[in-house]
C-alpha cells in the first residue's frame, strides 16, 4: 500500500481514493449504470416508507376499528417494526457481504411489500403487530444493500452526493404516505371501506394494501442492477463479529459517536414522523385529507432540501480540507432543530407548527445522510454489509423503537391526557437533538483522524 501526502497527514492510498478501475473499485467518474442504480434504489427506498409510514395517518382510526390504546399503537409504528433487527440485524449485513446484493434486495422488497398489503388484513392488535414485523424486512435488506453497492460504484469525493440521492427517498416516501395516504383514507373514508374479494375492508385497511402494491411490482426491477464481481474474503473476514469487533477497537471514539450521536437522531426523526400528524388533528381538528398533503409538503420539501444539500455540502467541504465535516454538519443542524421542536409543538397556529416541523425534519433528514456517509468512510469494504446492519439495528431500535414509544408513555402515563401530545412533544424532541449535538460535537475530531490517519479499505 503507497502513501502520499495531503495536509502534511499520511493517507493510505486506496483505489476507492485514487479513483482506479478494477472489477470491485469505483471509477474515477460515476458512468450511467451507477446513476441508473442510485435512481432504482431510490424508487425502491421511496416505496419502502411509502409502506412504513403510512399507518402514521391511522391513529385514530385504528385506536377506534381495534379499541388500541396509545401505547398499543406506540408500540406498532415504531417497536413492531423494529423488531426484525433485534433478531436479524447483523445476520442481514453479513449475508450483503456474501451473496448477491441485487438478489438480497429483490427478495427483501417481495417480502415487505405482501407484510404490507398483510396489515390491511389485520383484525386484531396481535394481527398487525405481525405483519409489521414482516414490514421492517424492507430496511432490513435494502438499506445495507444499497449502501455496499453504491460504495463500490461511487468514489469517495462523490459518495455523500450519491448516497444523498438515495437518502432522498425517506422524505420523499415520507410525504408520498402522508399525501398519497390522506387522500386514499379519505376516498374510502367516504364510500365507508371497500368490498374485496377477500371481503370488506375498512378505509385503513385499503390504504395498507394499496401502498404494498406498488413495491410489489417494482421488486423486479432489482434484477436490473449491476453487481460487481467481489473477492472471496480471508477466512477470518467471513466471521460475523470477529472482524467487526476489531474495527471498534481500532476506531472506539469515532464509532461510538458515530452509532450514538444518529441514533438519537433517529429517535427525534422518528417521533416526529409517527405522532405529528395526530398531534395536528388533536390540536387544530383537521382531517386527514388535510393532514396528509400539508405534512407531506412540510416533509418532503425539507427533507429533500436537507438530503440532497448536505451531500454536495458535505463533498464540498472535504475537497477543501474540512476535518470531520460529516459530523460538523450534523451538530449544527440538531442544533437548529432544538428550538424549533418547542416552537412547533407549542404553537397555536397549525400554519406555524409546520413551519417548526419543517426545520426539525430538515435536520433530522440531513443526519440520516451525513450518517450514512460517515459510516462507510469508516468500514473497510469487505465490512460494509455487516457494519450497515449493526449501524441499522441501532438507530432504528433507538428511533423507530423507543422514539414514537417514549412519546405515547409519556402521553399516556405521566401527562395522563392524549390531548397532551403536544406537551410530550416539546419535551422529548428538543432533549434528544440537544443530546445527538453534543455525542456528535465530541465524537468529531476522532472521526477526522479515523478518516485522515488509518484511511478507509475501500474495494
Amino acid at each position: 500500500m503507497r502513501f502520499r501526502s495531503n495536509a502534511n497527514r499520511s493517507v493510505p492510498q486506496t483505489a476507492a481514493s485514487t479513483g482506479v478501475d478494477g472489477p470491485t473499485m469505483a471509477p474515477r467518474k460515476p458512468g450511467s449504470r451507477a446513476w441508473y442504480s442510485v435512481w432504482l434504489l431510490l424508487a425502491l427506498y421511496v416505496l419502502s416508507f411509502f409502506g412504513r409510514q403510512i399507518i402514521s395517518l391511522m391513529v385514530d382510526p385504528l385506536e377506534k376499528s381495534l379499541g388500541l390504546t396509545e401505547v398499543q399503537m406506540g408500540l406498532l409504528i415504531g417497536f413492531s417494526f423494529t423488531l426484525l433487527f433485534t433478531l436479524g440485524g447483523i445476520v442481514f449485513g453479513w449475508i450483503v457481504d456474501v451473496y448477491s446484493r441485487r438478489l438480497i434486495i429483490l427478495l427483501g422488497t417481495v417480502a415487505w411489500s405482501v407484510s404490507c398489503m398483510a396489515c390491511g388484513l389485520a383484525d386484531s392488535f396481535q394481527w398487525l403487530f405481525l405483519a409489521r414485523m414482516g414490514v421492517g424486512i424492507g430496511e432490513a435488506t435494502l438499506v445495507p444493500a444499497a449502501y455496499s453497492l453504491l460504495s463500490d460504484l461511487f468514489p469517495r469525493r462523490r459518495l455523500a452526493s450519491a448516497i444523498g440521492v438515495f437518502s432522498l427517498g425517506a422524505p420523499l416516501g415520507v410525504a408520498l404516505s402522508l399525501g398519497l395516504g390522506g387522500l386514499i383514507l379519505d376516498i374510502f373514508s367516504r364510500a365507508q371501506g371497500i368490498q374485496t374479494p377477500l371481503g370488506h375492508l375498512a378505509a385503513w385497511q385499503a390504504a395498507f394494501v394499496i401502498a404494498g402494491i406498488p413495491a410489489f411490482a417494482a421488486s423486479f426491477l432489482a434484477l436490473t442492477l449491476p453487481e460487481a464481481p467481489r473477492p472471496a474474503a480471508p477466512r477470518e473476514k467471513r466471521s460475523v463479529l470477529a472482524p467487526i469487533l476489531k474495527l471498534f477497537n481500532e476506531s472506539r471514539a469515532a464509532m461510538a459517536t458515530q452509532f450514538a450521536g444518529f441514533s438519537i437522531n433517529a429517535f427525534m426523526g422518528y417521533s416526529l414522523m409517527a405522532w405529528a400528524p395526530a398531534f395536528m388533528g388533536r390540536k387544530y381538528g383537521w382531517t386527514s385529507i388535510e393532514i396528509g398533503p400539508a405534512v407531506a409538503l412540510a416533509f418532503g420539501f425539507s427533507g429533500a432540501l436537507a438530503t440532497l444539500g448536505s451531500g454536495f455540502a458535505a463533498d464540498y467541504l472535504w475537497a477543501r480540507g474540512v476535518r470531520g465535516s460529516h459530523f460538523l454538519l450534523a451538530t449544527a443542524a440538531l442544533l437548529l432543530a432544538a428550538p424549533f421542536g418547542v416552537f412547533a409543538f407549542l404553537s397555536p397556529s397549525p400554519w406555524l407548527f409546520l413551519t417548526g416541523i419543517s426545520v426539525v425534519y430538515f435536520a433530522s433528514a440531513l443526519c440520516l445522510n451525513m450518517g450514512a456517509t460517515s459510516l462507510q468512510l469508516l468500514t473497510p469494504a469487505e465490512l460494509r454489509g455487516r457494519l450497515s446492519g449493526l449501524y441499522l439495528f441501532c438507530t432504528n431500535m433507538v428511533g423507530a423503537g423507543l422514539g414514537p414509544l417514549v412519546i405515547a408513555t409519556v402521553t399516556q402515563s405521566v401527562l395522563h391526557d392524549r390531548n397532551k401530545l403536544g406537551l410530550a412533544m416539546a419535551t422529548v424532541i428538543p432533549v434528544a437533538a440537544l443530546s445527538g449535538a453534543i455525542v456528535l460535537s465530541l465524537g468529531r475530531r476522532s472521526y477526522a483522524e479515523a478518516i485522515e490517519n488509518k484511511g478507509t479499505l475501500r474495494g
